[in-house]
């Protein structure tokens, strides 16, 4: 788990038009905010 102002480890996803997107390319942005939500019909 991260905690609050420490740094996220790299990872790359899927962005909504099924392109890999990955953390390092927002290196130089002030900042990113990070959202999930389970897909439609899970159990989430």
């Amino acid at each position: 788990m991260v905690d609050v102002g420490q740094q996220a480890p790299d990872f790359t996803l899927k962005d909504q038009n099924g392109e890999d997107v990955s953390l390092a390319s927002f290196k130089d942005e002030k900042w990113v905010v990070i959202h999930s939500f389970p897909a439609a019909f899970t159990g989430g």
